[in-house]
């Protein structure tokens, strides 16, 4: 269901959540056996200790459409657990149970993170939350991104838990050496938080300026509206998201449906599964881009053998084209975006063959297929890839993807600045076959100007010929265009009314 990283940095933040949460469970139920403390204080640690488990499932569980349903109604659980952690080190401080040098530091921390917890929750119920308030979000995303890195913006299992605050001396030794681990790690992080926090609402803020330039008439009627549908599929597709992603694309009013497909995802059963639930659709003039991602095994088979691996992606490339026969493939989505993150450091020659021998492949099993190179990271590399793909015969397209860092608008405007100068004299097709925002963490009005406003550059681009949007749901990656609970976001709206303003203006 999730991808879980599994670095080292990852892997060591796993093991402190367990242990922060052992911490909680357990020094509640020492405190509770304190009978010489308040019963108001008493009964708040219990409070504390008796939620911070089940909420803290709530919040990995809410997000995601997979199991984000079922407990739609009670995402208010997290935020007021934590505000409970935040009371009960406030009346720590207050009342002086602990020296201030641990409960300070600990009350900080969870103040901060009450902050960003109901940042995000108002992203779910308050469409236009100003800057000052999601920026408090966007600065726990960012600090959380030096663990996380660019999946702490949409991974729906980063989650962070607060500390209780000790409310007796401590014994030993041990205890005194680990509370003050504990309150110099609250401290380092208080002040990373607050040091991003203008950056944050400088992030959220840029946003608005993607939608100053208007949308541009094209005559032509050349700039079609796509949207990708379903997780990334490792397997059939799954029903319950057939059910929601294909209405939602009928009330784009869109004929542009994209799919990726992992490894695991390429067996004969999961491709005439794909096949056969998107016949309708095809069959209505719709057309369909299949873009391959990368599977939880990539990373040891690249490292084991570039040649075997090349040769096990051209296996997938062969099913693909031959049992969903797709409109446009891209052989490998966001190579030096993805690629680095989950294949490894894999150098730039070795993309080119075997972006070379997929085409090549591609075109020899189905002519009308058209192959596109993935261009994300805007980085050296990228520019390189761009310029060779731009160049080589058998590239048809050039597959654009936008979407924000954690310096929020303002990275997508950069991008597309890029864009526009790389452009100049190419005279190949281009799409931008993903744009994304981040929801959760900069709020629903930020992905809807994200959305429009990239519709609206790529409507000024005579070479953008399709924009395509990442994605219907929000499953492996929080940047949907409905959220778990089954309800739109404003982006669908305004986007189906610009859609149908651009095919009015022919």
């Amino acid at each position: 269901m999730w991808d879980v990283p599994r670095d080292a940095a990852t892997l060591a933040y796993a093991a402190l959540s367990v242990f922060v949460l052992l911490w909680d469970v357990l020094l509640a139920g020492q405190i509770a056996q304190a009978r010489r403390q308040a019963r108001d204080f008493l009964a708040l640690t219990a409070l504390c200790g008796l939620f911070v488990a089940p909420a803290a499932l709530i919040a990995l569980a809410a997000p995601s459409a997979w199991t984000g349903g079922p407990v739609a109604l009670v995402t208010w659980v997290w935020p007021a657990t934590l505000a409970l952690f935040t009371a009960q080190s406030l009346l720590a401080v207050t009342r002086r149970l602990v020296t201030s040098l641990i409960s300070v530091p600990i009350l900080a921390f969870n103040l901060l993170l009450f902050l960003a917890a109901a940042a995000r929750y108002a992203t779910t119920t308050w469409p236009g939350a100003p800057a000052a308030l999601l920026g408090i979000e966007a600065a726990h995303t960012s600090v959380m991104g030096l663990v996380w890195n660019a999946s702490a913006l949409w991974s729906p299992i980063v989650v962070q838990l607060p500390l209780l605050a000790p409310a007796y001396p401590a014994r030993w030794r041990v205890s005194k050496t680990l509370r003050a681990t504990l309150a110099i790690g609250a401290t380092a992080w208080s002040l990373l938080m607050l040091a991003e926090y203008p950056s944050g609402v400088r992030a959220v803020s840029t946003f608005a300026a993607l939608t100053n330039e208007p949308l541009q008439e094209r005559p032509r009627g050349d700039l079609a509206l796509g949207v990708r549908i379903l997780p990334d599929l490792r397997g059939p597709p799954p029903a319950a998201a057939l059910a929601r992603d294909l209405p939602l694309a009928d009330s784009l009013g869109v004929r542009l449906l994209s799919v990726v497909v992992t490894p695991e995802g390429t067996s004969a059963l999961a491709l005439d599964s794909l096949a056969a639930a998107l016949a309708p659709w095809r069959a209505d003039s719709a057309r369909l881009v299949v873009s391959l991602g990368y599977g939880r095994a990539d990373r040891a088979a690249w490292l084991a053998s570039p040649a075997a691996y090349r040769e096990r992606r051209l296996t997938m490339v062969d099913r693909v084209m031959r049992r969903v026969r797709p409109d446009v493939l891209v052989p490998a989505a966001e190579p030096f975006e993805l690629g680095p993150r989950l294949v490894g450091n894999v150098p730039l020659a070795w993309w080119m063959d075997y972006h070379t021998r997929a085409a090549k492949l591609a075109h020899e099993l189905r002519p009308r297929t058209q192959v596109a190179a993935s261009i994300s990271a805007y980085t050296i590399a990228d520019s390189m890839f761009y310029a060779w793909a731009s160049r080589t015969a058998v590239i048809d397209l050039m597959a654009l993807t936008f979407a924000p860092t954690f310096r929020g608008g303002g990275s997508i405007a950069a991008r597309q600045r890029v864009v526009t100068r790389w452009m100049a004299g190419n005279r190949k097709p281009h799409w931008v076959i993903a744009v994304r925002a981040y929801p959760y963490v900069f709020g629903e009005a930020a992905q809807q100007s994200a959305m429009l406003g990239t519709f609206a550059w790529a409507s000024r681009q005579p070479r953008v010929t399709a924009v395509v949007l990442d994605g219907a749901g929000d499953y492996d990656m929080l940047s949907g265009l409905q959220r778990a609970d089954g309800g739109f976001r404003p982006a669908l709206a305004t986007l189906a009314r610009a859609r149908q303003a651009l095919q009015e203006s022919r």
